[in-house]
């Protein structure tokens, strides 16, 4: 827990905050948090834990923040597995399934083709590729726990919905380009992204794949990524937020981005980020069209506000 990650590692929270590169002793802990911290095991519970052998790995490895789980060739399985089932839900924040679907769980199931979408998600969940993020309305919504899973999986995804194996570095050049500012490097890099990936993903013409497509580019990239974040009037397609950038994305199918741009502004999406603002993040309002028949980025417009 929280509260023995500063009881047992005290010490090399001490030895190390300042010789990583961080400004205070808090910002390297909230760093270990959301990187390793966030399982959760009970929907009536808040307490949350952290993996113990990637925080052993991490200390005992001079800090450096790398997934040290992907390293016991886990992650391949659950994406084997997910690529066989379709689940390509488990990139989204969260994903509802029924309380019920945990008890009846049967891990014979597990070779099964037509594998019930709900017992598939409670797979992942009992492997440890999920955690529980919340129960309302009679149901546990599902999602990753940090950022080491959430980085490993959706690169690892990435790769096997791919034409080849560049998906793995474009995210971090992506994150390279948002976090200057760069909103041009960032949707040119987003285009090869798209280029890359195979023509059953995105041959239909609705805005859902791309959609999806971009939050997993953005998870992947290790940003802090959501997908359909409510506001007053509406949701926002994609969200994005790194560095002291963030990044609001309406996207439309056979469009122009002035519409998408216009709907942004029309929806007033911005007035939920004030607050960041005048703590000095700068929002990026930005409008994409995609050709459904070229099945990449047609043209983007864009809005600043600091």
């Amino acid at each position: 827990t929280e509260e023995e990650v500063e009881r047992f590692f005290s010490e090399g929270i001490d030895e190390n905050w300042e010789r990583c590169g961080y400004r205070t002793r808090e910002e390297f802990i909230k760093a270990i948090k959301d990187y390793y911290d966030g399982y959760r095991f009970s929907p009536d519970s808040e307490t949350r834990v952290y993996n113990p052998v990637s925080l052993g790995s991490f200390f005992s490895d001079d800090c450096i923040f790398r997934n040290y789980w992907e390293m016991t060739g886990a992650t391949k399985l659950a994406v084997s597995y997910a690529v066989s089932h379709e689940i390509f839900t488990a990139v989204e924040n969260s994903v509802g399934v029924s309380p019920e679907a945990f008890s009846v769980f049967d891990i014979s199931e597990l070779h099964n083709e037509n594998m019930d979408p709900e017992a598939s998600l409670v797979l992942l969940y009992f492997a440890g590729y999920l955690t529980i993020k919340d129960s309302r309305e009679g149901l546990i919504f599902l999602g990753f726990p940090n950022l080491e899973v959430s980085t490993s999986f959706t690169s690892s995804l990435a790769v096997r919905y791919a034409r080849s194996t560049r998906v793995r570095t474009l995210p971090g050049e992506g994150r390279i380009a948002a976090s200057e500012g760069n909103t041009e490097g960032l949707v040119n890099v987003l285009g090869s992204f798209y280029s890359q990936c195979t023509y059953h993903l995105l041959e239909t013409r609705y805005e859902r794949p791309y959609q999806l497509i971009m939050h997993m580019f953005f998870i992947a990239a290790g940003c802090r990524a959501s997908v359909e974040d409510g506001t007053m009037l509406g949701r926002i397609d994609n969200s994005m937020r790194t560095g002291r950038h963030i990044y609001l994305f309406e996207q439309k199918i056979d469009g122009s981005a002035d519409e998408a741009l216009e709907q942004i502004r029309a929806k007033r999406y911005g007035e939920k980020f004030q607050k960041d603002i005048r703590e000095g993040m700068v929002l990026h309002l930005v409008g994409i069209s995609f050709s459904s028949i070229e099945r990449n980025i047609a043209e983007w417009k864009e809005d600043i506000i600091s």
